[in-house]
């Protein structure tokens, strides 16, 4: 699947404006900003955005039956492996969703799905 990639220099929250682009048609795409100024944790926390790192969203259409706790247990070993892959130091999870390198969260996870037109995409 070919994912289309669209840069921001400034987003309140990557998750927020795949839904807006979601709700005009736009899927399959990978969203990344370098700054995002109202970031979004789980069960509505908010996520500290410091210049530097790194904020995306991918959106991709799903079947109606996955779960997105199913893809988070999925997604997060996943990511895991490629951060290992480019670091000589083990990395470990967290559950439910982020990883840590020596007990420090260098990532975090936030899944969430919508629907349009009988349709379910996951971001």
């Amino acid at each position: 699947m070919k994912l289309k990639k669209i840069f921001f220099k400034s987003v309140n929250s990557t998750n927020n404006t795949a839904i807006r682009l979601i709700k005009k048609q736009t899927t399959n795409l990978i969203i990344i900003s370098e700054i995002q100024k109202k970031g979004k944790g789980q069960r509505g926390k908010k996520w500290i955005s410091k210049k530097g790192n790194l904020f995306t969203s991918i959106v991709v259409k799903i079947d109606n039956k996955i779960t997105v706790d199913k893809i988070t247990k999925i997604n997060v070993k996943v990511i895991k492996k490629v951060i290992d892959s480019f670091i000589n130091i083990n990395s470990s999870i967290k559950l439910p969703n982020d990883i840590l390198i020596d007990n420090r969260k260098v990532c975090g996870i936030l899944q969430e799905t919508i629907f349009k037109n009988n349709s379910k995409y996951l971001i």
